[in-house]
């Protein structure tokens, strides 16, 4: 049995929802977990046009803080300095930062989640340009990586050919309701969903123990604040509410 964690760099609630994984996979450490970068931003975009086509954006990041109890103060002062500075206008595409992290996953296995983290935070807590080389060799530092063994990777074919196929095995694996995050229990080839979108942390670990006790598949599914393929977050779900399977 192990976790599979969708989620994407560029998702506001799986920032948000950093705390919830964290202490998930530290009150189950016979769980291994398996992370897949999806595609929110399947088309890039700069934070200048994420303004212009949201301009209540930052009232959104404002609840997400008191939401979820995760900072959003420094990413509030970018926004709010992008119209009058274009060199911190930040670029995002989820398909580049994919690349990046099945590099770091082929060197340094077994720290997947704390890899995304360590993107989704730098973002939204840091206010940091992620897409940046230069950036990567920071994080990839934290797992004592050389700047040119990243760069050696970043160029292997298997490596580019992984990070496009996680992408696609998240979209296929959610289907329909493709929303970010979003949380399974893995059996074999049997998948239980446990929670899409934002949700507590009692309420998702109360759908993983019963899931690992053997209950029955749940007519209802923890539902939260969450985020879509076209890059929209809706920020009128009350996170704990529920979807019907």
């Amino acid at each position: 049995m192990k976790l599979l964690y969708v989620t994407d760099v560029f998702c506001p609630w799986c920032y948000g929802f950093i705390p919830v994984m964290r202490r998930l996979v530290r009150e189950h450490p016979s769980l291994p977990i398996r992370v897949l970068g999806g595609n929110l931003m399947d088309q890039p975009q700069r934070l200048s046009e994420m303004l212009e086509e949201h301009p209540t954006i930052p009232a959104f990041f404002e609840r997400l803080e008191q939401t979820t109890g995760q900072s959003t103060a420094r990413f509030r002062e970018l926004l709010s300095a992008v119209p009058g500075d274009s060199s911190r206008d930040w670029l995002m595409h989820s398909a580049a930062m994919n690349l990046p992290l099945a590099a770091l996953r082929r060197l340094a296995p077994g720290h997947e989640l704390a890899q995304m983290e360590a993107f989704e935070e730098s973002f939204y807590a840091g206010a940091q340009n992620v897409m940046d080389p230069r950036f990567w060799n920071e994080v990839a530092a934290r797992w004592n990586i050389a700047p040119a063994a990243l760069q050696a990777a970043l160029h292997q074919e298997d490596v580019r050919l992984a990070a496009a196929r996680d992408a696609r095995e998240a979209e296929d694996i959610m289907g329909e309701f493709c929303l970010y995050p979003t949380l399974y229990l893995e059996r074999g080839t049997q998948r239980t969903l446990l929670a899409r979108g934002y949700v507590p942390y009692e309420t998702v670990n109360g759908a993983l123990e019963a899931a690992l006790a053997g209950a029955p598949r749940q007519e209802t599914i923890p539902e939260g604040a969450a985020c879509g393929l076209d890059g929209h977050c809706d920020v009128n779900a009350e996170p704990g509410a529920t979807f019907r399977g």
